[in-house]
């Protein structure tokens, strides 16, 4: 999604204007005021604009909301509401070049479905979908065929003659995260927001964790079986590549660096439980000739290949490792064989379950795998009040570790906070907005 450099809202609740300017060099921007400013409803406007949220749209009170993008294109909705309570929408818009696209206005109203989903049934905000029940996730086509629903992209209903805003909303993907809300899960630009609707209570944030963990699994099942099929396809093509090499003048000083570094990262994988072996042919002790170095360069390209699928999800795992294990006191996260993320005690070896972490451990956990594992690349994300269930100590080091989260994840985020310890001297990153006169 191209990034956002400015949002600008006028009428919000009839007379509150607010305009922010997102962090150009930083992937995290600050929206601090006083209770009662307008800082989550800011957030959730500018959410449902990326995610065409038309419900949201229509319940908040505004005149005028508009985006501008890196790419310098805009994007504007005016509200307005008749003397009859209709709710009128316009979307209008800019392109690189400052030309207008053409304005798309209508009338909306809100249109019951009353197509329901079992509780055990929700979606992850990566667009499939959790079944509680088996704890595994699922497909949309599955979804489909097994509950017989109609699940549509967001966009389906725009007009094609607006394309341009067709066009946008395709390529967007935003997600809002209500930390007072955890148990409810993220809102994300989702079908499910436009076509159906849930049954039943929100999941309890352990079973919202136990969605993120399955779909951490199935990442590395699949980086796995790249992985593995990177390895077959170098294998049936080895001989085939060393002959094609065979007069390539390979340094030994380079090679043996080359080395090096893949086996480090090989070490690191195997550490990590995504690998199960480690390098497979030493670096021999006696200085190598020429055939010798042509052979180990083929070999270490393949090996190279073998490991790429997997070097993404081991950066995310890293960190994930690196927050739990620095915060959750006595505690340290394990892979099991299957992919599966397993948390234990540090002194006791023994195995814990997520519902038996605290609830400031549980909130930290949804929000970081969620932001690792289940946003898509750059998503814009918008976290309402980080502070909630957090202890006092990792209020200070939230921002580092966000940011350290957004750059693995090319994630732009916007966060409302009004706590000077989330802050954390950056002021650099504030923008603050204010209670209207």
């Amino acid at each position: 999604m191209d990034k956002v450099t400015s949002a600008h809202v006028t009428g919000l609740f009839g007379s509150v204007n607010h305009s922010v300017d997102f962090s150009a060099d930083h992937a995290v921007t600050i929206i601090a005021g006083p209770n009662g400013c307008g800082k989550t409803h800011l957030l959730r406007l500018i959410y449902a604009i990326t995610a065409y949220d038309l419900n949201s749209l229509a319940r908040t009170p505004f005149s005028t909301l508009e985006l501008t993008l890196r790419s310098k294109k805009r994007i504007k909705v005016k509200r307005t509401t008749t003397e009859e309570g209709v709710v009128t929408f316009e979307f209008s818009g800019k392109d690189l070049r400052g030309r207008p696209y053409n304005p798309y206005k209508f009338n909306y109203s809100e249109v019951a479905d009353e197509r329901e989903l079992p509780p055990w049934i929700t979606q992850t905000t990566d667009g499939t979908w959790f079944d509680a029940r088996v704890e595994r996730v699922v497909t949309t086509d599955f979804i489909r065929r097994r509950y017989g629903v109609a699940i549509d992209a967001p966009d389906v209903r725009i007009p094609q003659q607006f394309s341009w805003l067709k066009n946008f909303f395709s390529g967007s993907s935003a997600i809002f995260i209500d930390t007072q809300r955890l148990d409810a899960g993220p809102l994300r630009k989702s079908p499910q927001d436009f076509s159906m609707r849930r049954t039943g209570d929100a999941a309890p944030v352990a079973s919202r964790i136990s969605q993120y963990m399955e779909q951490i699994r199935a990442q590395i099942t699949e980086a796995r079986r790249a992985s593995l099929a990177a390895s077959q396809d170098a294998d049936q093509s080895f001989a085939e590549r060393v002959l094609e090499k065979a007069r390539t003048t390979i340094k030994e000083k380079d090679l043996k660096e080359r080395y090096q570094k893949i086996a480090d990262q090989q070490a690191e994988l195997h550490e990590n439980g995504l690998s199960a072996q480690l390098m497979a042919v030493a670096f021999p002790d006696s200085r190598t000739n020429p055939t010798e170095r042509r052979i180990l360069n083929v070999f270490l390209d393949d090996w190279e290949k073998r490991l790429s699928p997997l070097l993404p999800i081991n950066g995310k795992l890293k960190a994930l490792r690196k927050i739990v294990e620095d915060k959750f006191v006595g505690k340290e996260i394990k892979l099991d064989a299957r992919g599966g993320i397993r948390f234990y005690s540090k002194k006791t070896k023994t195995p814990l379950r997520v519902g038996s972490l605290s609830s400031g451990e549980q909130h930290l956990l949804a929000v970081f795998t969620l932001l690792l594992f289940s946003a898509d690349s750059g998503s814009l994300v918008l976290i309402d009040e980080p502070e909630i269930s957090m202890h006092a100590a990792w209020k200070h080091d939230f921002l580092s570790d966000i940011s350290e989260v957004a750059d693995i994840n090319d994630l732009q985020i916007a966060l409302a906070t009004h706590s000077s310890s989330i802050i954390n001297g950056r002021w650099e990153l504030v923008q603050e907005i204010g209670v209207a006169e």
